[in-house]
């Protein structure tokens, strides 16, 4: 009998949380040369603490992408929801310091901190999927061995 399990990362995944990675940790870093007026807005301190967190968040979840079973998908989903709530905090402080002028990055921002949630979905599903293969496989190597 084969069981095949779906996986629903792709590439593109990869892609962008490397890329966010990179990016949030230059801006944090080096915040007063590269951030943005609208990011400026928020101040040196609030705008370098968002920048970390979706950095943090994406290292996170780039350390369960490269971890394999149960404990990576769970590793990834943590930092897929750290990232969720950063970008959403940071969208929404945008949008209230900076009205109007903010919407298009705010919106950015909720676009990718749903993307962020469905894929934490999908580790669910993909985490429930595993396990229950895991307990199937133990059930019946526990029988072979009597």
């Amino acid at each position: 009998m084969t069981i095949t399990l779906r996986r629903s990362r792709s590439p593109f995944q990869i892609g962008v949380l490397l890329a966010l990675l990179v990016i949030s940790a230059a801006s944090a870093v080096f915040f007063d040369q590269v951030a943005t007026s609208t990011a400026r807005e928020l101040g040196s301190t609030l705008g370098r603490l968002m920048y970390g967190g979706t950095a943090l968040g994406a290292g996170v979840a780039l350390v369960g992408v490269w971890r394999s079973g149960i404990t990576g998908l769970l590793v990834e989903r943590v930092g897929l929801i750290s990232m969720a709530c950063w970008v959403t905090g940071y969208g929404i402080a945008v949008l209230i310091n900076s009205g109007a002028r903010g919407v298009q990055f705010g919106g950015y921002m909720t676009a990718v901190a749903l993307m962020c949630l469905w894929r934490a979905w999908q580790i669910g599903r993909e985490a429930r999927e595993l396990a229950t293969v895991e307990h199937l496989a133990e059930q019946i190597s526990n029988g072979e061995d009597r």
